[in-house]
């Protein structure tokens, strides 16, 4: 089925999606638009962009599931995999250096935009690979996105082979149950990597965050790139507000300019320091 997408249409769904999430569609992205929401007018039995429109503006739900198909979810396990290295080296030096003089053995992690899970799996497989998988330390990881398809995916974990290419193959049978029968070449994430993860939907535009600060830690990787920078500079101001003295903001490769402003110290490329100052 193919339904063109008028120019006036195109611009009330770029304004709803901008208002709503910040991110910013250029006019070269109505194809991908288009493609991402004719399945969802067929479903419907809707014949035009302008009555969806109207259903949008009318029904919450469906707003969702509209911001659900605009999301992009591209991730992959170990994704820029010099950020889990320096998690396995130098934070958790920082950490283990911490907990000798407090006694406190607690790693708080936020995974911003974690899509459908691969990117806070990766974490908490770091994590556990540099502790050696002691069991003392209290590790909880927040990963949140604004799609719910992906977050049901994420918190389902299971995920083909293929997904698992970059996961070092001796690490699969230690964190991954491997599907038998009607699941083969499936592979699920072990309940005790699993339990470090609490899934929550919600809005990086809104104007508060339904969470408590306190984070050693937050990843916020190839998702500033889709908004404007009045956007990217608020969302940053306020992720630094969440982030502990001396906590760490890793962003994507092609976003460290974002990193540069008062209070953050490049550490490696895409990783900085909030100062203690």
């Amino acid at each position: 089925m193919d339904i063109a997408i008028t120019d006036k249409e195109f611009n009330l769904f770029r304004e709803i999606i901008y208002n709503e999430t910040g991110i910013n569609l250029k006019e070269h992205k109505k194809p991908l638009l288009v493609s991402r929401l004719t399945r969802r007018l067929m479903e419907l039995g809707i014949n035009s962009f302008s009555e969806y429109y109207r259903m949008v503006v009318t029904d919450k739900g469906e707003l969702v599931r509209l911001l659900d198909r605009v999301s992009t979810n591209l991730t992959e396990f170990f994704r820029e995999a010099r950020h889990f290295d320096f998690l396995r080296g130098g934070f958790l030096d920082e950490l283990k250096e911490r907990a000798k003089s407090t006694g406190q053995k607690k790693i708080r992690i936020w995974s911003a935009a974690c899509s459908t899970g691969e990117e806070p799996y990766s974490i908490a497989i770091s994590l556990l690979e540099g502790l050696g998988r002691d069991s003392s330390w209290d590790i909880k990881i927040l990963a949140s996105d604004i799609c719910t398809e992906a977050l049901e995916a994420a918190e389902c974990a299971v995920y083909t082979e293929d997904r698992l290419q970059k996961v070092p193959r001796c690490l699969w049978s230690t964190y991954f149950l491997r599907g038998r029968y009607g699941c083969t070449g499936k592979y699920r994430v072990k309940g005790f990597v699993r339990e470090m993860l609490v899934f929550r939907r919600f809005n990086l535009k809104e104007r508060t965050w339904p969470i408590r600060g306190g984070f050693d830690a937050i990843f916020i990787r190839n998702v500033l790139i889709y908004f404007d920078r009045p956007t990217q500079d608020e969302i940053v101001g306020k992720l630094l507000r969440y982030l502990n003295n001396g906590g760490y903001l890793f962003l994507g490769h092609s976003e460290t300019m974002l990193g540069k402003r008062d209070g953050l110290r490049m550490i490696v490329p895409s990783v900085y320091r909030r100062s203690s100052e």
